[in-house]
């Protein structure tokens, strides 16, 4: 939950695992579908996506917490809650809006616009002259499964192995640079630290 002090505003975000799992996910993944929230029924689920779809719900998070499968592998509660989830976010949202979930511009909105507005980030979330040229270049027509062998992240797994999903990233322009292409990430860091603005986003 996001408060702003000058104005009264709360904002509310939904993790793609909420969206796309339920109580079921328990009996083939245990405790690697653990998190906090855990995951609710598949009425909940609906739920969530009506919300989101009706602008009750702002935006999307990965609530990204990459523990190890030594570490889940623990009894319960020993196991910690959480799983990765950067990767998987938008392959997954774009997969969701092809299957008619969604449009591509509600995932855009979500992921990016709401969040920079939410925030009062200045030049985020849009394409525009003069605005940060943060982009993601995917392909829509391609389809392929999330393969552990092929995950960036340091954990080496993710709950959606074996989901056939489409929006795969095939470039990241980072400020303008190149920072992913290829199924390579670039070696140095190309981000700068986010500035805030309050009122920006009041005369966009």
């Amino acid at each position: 939950m996001v408060a702003h002090p000058q104005t009264p505003n709360i904002s509310c975000e939904v993790t793609p695992q909420h969206l796309m799992l339920d109580i079921t996910a328990y009996e083939t993944l245990g405790t690697l579908a653990q998190m906090n929230p855990p995951l609710r029924t598949p009425g909940d689920r609906r739920v969530l996506w009506q919300a989101l779809r009706d602008g009750v719900i702002d935006c999307i998070a990965t609530d990204h917490a990459p523990h190890t499968l030594a570490e889940k592998a623990q009894t319960y509660p020993q196991s910690p809650s959480g799983m990765p989830g950067v990767e998987t976010e938008l392959p997954l949202m774009l997969t969701a809006a092809q299957n008619g979930e969604c449009t591509i511009a509600q995932v855009s909105r979500w992921m990016g616009e709401n969040v920079a507005r939410l925030y009062e980030i200045p030049n985020k979330g849009r394409i525009a002259p003069g605005w940060d040229a943060d982009l993601v270049v995917v392909n829509l027509r391609e389809y392929r499964p999330v393969l552990r062998s092929e995950l960036l992240t340091k954990c080496g797994w993710s709950p959606f192995e074996g989901w056939n999903l489409t929006g795969w990233p095939e470039i990241t322009v980072v400020n303008g640079q190149i920072a992913y292409r290829d199924r390579q990430v670039h070696p140095e860091p190309l981000g700068q630290p986010l500035r805030f603005e309050p009122g920006f986003w009041a005369g966009v």
